[in-house]
């Protein structure tokens, strides 16, 4: 089986290649699909954030200073415990 960065490009190669029209629309769509879920495999490095003051967010505070760390794909925080981004499934890099 290819890795999912030779199975991306694969994909893309062959949508830009490929015409659209109404016979196939389904294949695009599904390549498409396909390739989304194929791109949340490839592990991106989380976006980091100082808070320049204290942060309420929910229930807890955070200091001045403290580091917190967001998925590069929907923003969401994300704790280091965490291989994957709870809320859209990113593989992330510490």
């Amino acid at each position: 089986m290819m890795d999912a960065v030779k199975s991306v490009s694969t994909i893309r190669n062959f949508m830009g290649n490929a015409g659209r029209n109404t016979c196939n629309e389904y294949l695009y769509e599904a390549l498409k699909d396909a390739d989304e879920a194929l791109q949340r495999q490839i592990p991106q490095k989380t976006k980091e954030e100082t808070f320049d003051k204290d942060m309420k967010i929910g229930h807890v505070v955070f200091k001045a200073g403290t580091k917190v760390h967001h998925c590069p794909e929907c923003l969401s925080m994300v704790t280091c415990s965490n291989n994957f981004c709870n809320r859209c499934g990113q593989a992330l890099i510490w």
